[in-house]
């Protein structure tokens, strides 16, 4: 289970927007050494209504795994498939809905004290722009989805810092064999709290600092040409960041 507190930027409009979250992770390795890994985040916003005066504060976001070992190339490096469902809803910087669903290879090396690779992934893509902002610019709802195939690729690395801390980053793109979509770029800091969180709900649990920085593409969503002198994107700013400090801790059941 996850508990905390996050800010989530969206810095062109110079907007901070605090909040709480709570999630649920759950994993399971069947007999066939298939991973099963599964997370879901509910947040509540205290909103101050800086970017959308109707926004209902309350947002989601999930991340859905299916992964198992295709082959073994050595002792340190293997290739391993995967089928990816990402889902974010509802968030203050105007993504109504988002989807992801993106089968493919990940190309791994690792050691007792880091791993690194690389993923490629192809399949389906999904953005829906909130119609709340773009109706004060000349939108309308009917010119608010990309909905298209997609490709992706992400390169990440992981290094132990120490008995108690790790670090993890990637960096990714999703692209539509036209013009990229949308970048993302991460860092997690964890650090392993278990000699502070000794006994009660938090025992064995770790602290928890996200960082994701999010840019979109907003071209697909244009409603004139960029030229022409009465243009306005469909929203004033094009990237998020989302900063979140939370406790995981184990559920005894």
């Amino acid at each position: 289970m996850t508990l905390g507190g996050h800010d989530f930027i969206v810095e062109q409009a110079d907007s901070h927007t605090f909040g709480v979250g709570i999630g649920v992770l759950a994993s399971y390795e069947t007999s066939t050494d298939i991973l099963l890994s599964g997370r879901v985040n509910t947040y509540v916003d205290v909103d101050n209504d800086e970017l959308d005066p109707d926004h209902i504060p309350v947002w989601f976001q999930s991340e859905f795994l299916v992964n198992g070992e295709l082959t073994e190339l050595s002792d340190r490096a293997a290739i391993d498939w995967f089928v990816g469902l990402d889902d974010r809803r509802n968030t203050v910087s105007s993504v109504e809905k988002q989807h992801k669903l993106m089968p493919g290879i990940d190309i791994g090396w690792s050691s007792p004290v880091y791993d690194a690779g690389v993923k490629a992934s192809a399949g389906y893509y999904f953005l829906e722009i909130d119609d709340d902002v773009p109706r004060t610019r000349g939108y309308d709802r009917g010119g608010l989805r990309n909905e298209t195939s997609a490709g992706s690729l992400q390169l990440y690395a992981g290094i132990e810092l120490g008995s108690s801390v790790n670090l993890y980053a990637f960096a990714q793109q999703w692209h539509d064999g036209d013009d990229w979509l949308e970048n993302k770029f991460v860092m997690t800091f964890a650090y392993n709290a278990n000699h502070w969180l000794k006994g009660g709900w938090f025992e064995g649990g770790q602290l928890v600092l996200d960082i994701e920085h999010t840019e979109y593409n907003l071209a697909p969503y244009d409603n004139r040409l960029a030229d022409d002198p009465d243009y306005l994107p469909v929203l004033p700013w094009d990237n998020d960041t989302f900063v979140s400090v939370h406790i995981d801790f184990p559920l005894s059941w």
